[in-house]
């Protein structure tokens, strides 16, 4: 079989791979948070609780797990952890049985965290590394628009399964989701893996090495890591973008969510769903404006005209209170959301060495985790003393300040 014919199938087994992976990653956010809406309605201090639960332990781990990421076979790495998140999801259900509060949905997300950063660094090397002759730019786009697939998937079966059928099914569904995920990953360990052959990487590979043993070890790998994204401009571009836009997620999540939870009718998912949906279909549609302006926009251009709608979008959210106009204005949310990442995480897979992109990608998991976490804490503090609307608004307005910034600077000019 030709080498081309080899690794197109292979790139299909992986993209649905990542399709399944991300519908149960969805399913089980949602299915979380739809608890949340049941047990506290509205509660941004429980929304808090559950992301401080999740990112925590990349912010602790992230040194050690990304390096590991660069010294072991990446497609074992993924086989592996959607086995593992499979097997701990499954027993979800009788853990709240026993403890009858939501920390048994939090405690089962801290070791879910850990899984997901060996996922997340491993995934984005696999890409780069197996189907390198492929274009990045259209696989990223690819992969983009599956998962934004497996989100409304995920997202939709979540409002269905909480509304008609039973919230333990929902976690059932999800655990069946990570094993179906394994078996297409399963043909990646035949696929030959890729050579690295740019300037940057041969020049990474040439440059002496220092040993290092142990945990001081791992971290100094990442220390490595961190050096690299100094160097190369637009590595930190990427990076700087990633970690700022999951601020303003972070943002949405604590304030907005709680927002929607707030206003719309109490104990129905199916309007937290229905919002959801119509934001990842924005996203699908972004991914499209991604692939379609590549060549012909600058790179700088889309990422600061897509920070300006974001900027809207998010004025727009913090004046709705009914279905329809939240769902319009999440919908522009996502359409302005995928063109930054799907244009940055090439920049990243193009311009970061081979043997440093485990340790890169770890690092970026860690920076976007933290300014998460940081920005959704600062919007639970800010509720607490004015309108979550308005917290919002104000987000968005920085957002368009920032948009006016980054297109006059065009750090991206050569």
């Amino acid at each position: 079989m030709p080498r081309a014919t080899t690794l197109k199938l292979a790139f299909a087994a992986f993209a649905v791979a990542q399709l399944v992976s991300i519908f149960g990653d969805r399913l089980h956010q949602f299915s979380v948070v739809g608890m949340i809406g049941r047990v506290a309605p509205g509660s941004a201090v429980e929304l808090f609780q559950f992301a401080l639960f999740a990112h925590l332990p990349i912010l602790i781990f992230a040194p050690v797990l990304g390096s590991l990421v660069d010294r072991t076979n990446r497609v074992v790495v993924l086989i592996a952890v959607d086995a593992v998140r499979g097997m701990l999801v499954v027993f979800i259900p009788s853990l709240y049985d026993s403890m009858g509060n939501l920390y048994a949905f939090y405690i089962p997300v801290f070791f879910l965290s850990l899984a997901n950063l060996l996922f997340a660094p491993a995934k984005s090397a696999v890409i780069a590394e197996y189907f390198g002759p492929l274009k990045l730019l259209r696989i990223n786009a690819i992969l983009w628009g599956l998962g934004i697939v497996g989100t409304i998937g995920g997202f939709v079966a979540g409002g269905w399964l909480f509304d008609y059928r039973s919230w333990e099914t929902s976690f059932y569904s999800d655990a069946a989701s990570y094993l179906v995920s394994v078996l297409f990953l399963l043909p990646l360990l035949l696929l030959p893996r890729g050579r690295e052959e740019s300037p940057a990487a041969l020049a990474a590979e040439a440059a002496p090495k220092k040993r290092r043993l142990g945990i001081l070890g791992l971290a100094g790998s990442f220390g490595d890591g961190v050096v690299l994204i100094r160097r190369d401009r637009r590595i930190a571009y990427g990076l700087i973008a990633q970690t700022s836009l999951l601020g303003v997620f972070g943002v949405l999540y604590a304030a907005g969510i709680a927002r929607i939870q707030e206003v719309l009718p109490a104990g129905r998912a199916i309007y937290l769903s229905a919002v959801a949906t119509s934001g990842t279909v924005g996203l699908l549609a972004g991914s499209v404006v991604a692939t379609v302006t590549h060549g012909r926009v600058t790179l700088n251009r889309v990422i600061s005209v897509s920070t300006l709608i974001l900027g809207i979008a998010l004025a727009g959210v913090s004046q709705s209170r009914t279905l329809a106009p939240f769902m319009a204005w999440t919908f522009l949310l996502g359409l302005a959301f995928s063109p930054i990442m799907v244009v940055t995480e090439t920049l990243l897979q193009i311009h970061i060495p081979g043997t440093f992109r485990g340790r890169v990608f770890a690092a970026r998991e860690a920076a976007t985790k933290v300014s998460f976490l940081v920005m959704s804490l600062l919007a639970t503090l800010s509720s607490a003393i004015v309108d979550k609307p308005l917290v919002i608004l104000a987000t968005g307005v920085v957002l368009a300040a920032i948009a006016v910034w980054v297109e006059r600077k065009d750090y991206l000019r050569v």
